[in-house]
């Protein structure tokens, strides 16, 4: 069996859609492909990729697992954890996903071109490549976008639907208060990605550091009128990319776009693009993960590249979402 699901990239609403402002994501051509090779007689499950070691775990031990790492999080709520300590290994989460439902003993080889950890939500994407491989396959897009953001909430924290969502679906989404629907919004050819780094630290600590700070206050009002306002003049690209430009300082002002990202927005801002972090960013050190970037048209992709001292990644929409295929 082989299954696959897309990564995501945030237009607007990081952050804000935790405190129910509407967001934006879509669906991107990297993604995670799982190919299951079944065994007929077997008590265990072997995990394998590019970016790990070969790990095995009984089909005995996965409901030791699930149970410690639910404890876990509600320990975590209760603020007795912290978010990084929930997983002793990346595997953990992995494994917990597969045993929600009756894991099939085999190898599972886990394939993946999206960046960990960057803002292309490689952790929603891996879990519903992995839900793809099990009877969750058979339930419908809301429930099984639901039970990816319950296995999403070991590695995020209190992080919101719109990861689940969009790799689920594929295209476009829009996320407001747990509501989800598709939207149609062209992507024409000045969209990019830049990869700034790997942040030092994790979406849920980001996520965290927010709430801490910024939770009650009245700035997620802002960030959900421009989101709608985006979404209202997506076609006009003059007032998209100054959306886009404020947008960017209202990133700002919580705290989440480093210093020389900032200085990498305002290089491209002067030569008429406009730039913001996609994703939860970081509130210390020098990376933020993904930067989306709409580049004047009459730039070249090498260009920006020049500017930035970073490859940039033109941006392709994925209609497809999260889906398997029989051997």
């Amino acid at each position: 069996m082989k299954a696959q699901a897309p990564g995501k990239l945030i237009l607007s609403g990081e952050h804000s859609v935790v405190y129910g402002a509407p967001a934006l994501a879509i669906a991107v051509r990297e993604k995670v492909e799982v190919t299951l090779e079944p065994l007929s007689e077997g008590a265990s499950i072997t995990l394998s990729s590019d970016s790990f070691d070969e790990t095995e775990c009984a089909l005995s031990d996965l409901p030791v697992l699930q149970t410690q790492l639910d404890k876990a999080y509600e320990a975590f709520l209760a603020g007795e954890r912290s978010i990084n300590g929930l997983l002793a290994c990346p595997t953990d989460l992995l494994f917990y996903v597969l045993s929600l439902f009756p894991a099939q003993p085999g190898r599972y080889h886990i394939h993946s071109t999206i960046p960990a950890g960057s803002g292309l939500g490689s952790s929603a994407a891996v879990i519903a490549a992995l839900l793809q491989t099990t009877a969750a396959a058979e339930q419908s897009a809301t429930e099984f976008m639901q039970l990816v953001r319950f296995c999403e909430r070991l590695q995020h924290g209190r992080g919101s639907l719109l990861d689940a969502a969009a790799c689920t679906l594929g295209g476009v989404v829009r996320v407001q208060n747990d509501q989800v629907s598709k939207v149609e919004l062209a992507m024409d050819g000045g969209w990019y990605r830049i990869n700034t780094g790997r942040p030092d630290c994790s979406t849920g600590e980001v996520v965290e550091y927010v709430r801490q700070c910024h939770g009650k206050s009245s700035i997620w009002t802002e960030f959900s009128d421009l989101t709608g306002q985006l979404e209202q003049h997506w076609s006009d690209v003059s007032q998209r990319s100054e959306l886009l430009r404020i947008n960017h300082r209202l990133l700002q002002k919580i705290g989440v776009v480093p210093a020389e990202v900032s200085a990498l927005v305002a290089k491209i801002e002067a030569r008429g693009g406009a730039a913001k972090i996609s994703g939860a960013g970081a509130h210390r050190g020098e990376h933020a993960g993904q930067l989306l970037v709409y580049w004047p048209e009459e730039e070249t992709e090498n260009s920006l590249a020049a500017l930035s001292g970073l490859q940039p990644v033109r941006l392709v929409l994925s209609r497809l979402g999260a889906c398997h295929e029989g051997n």
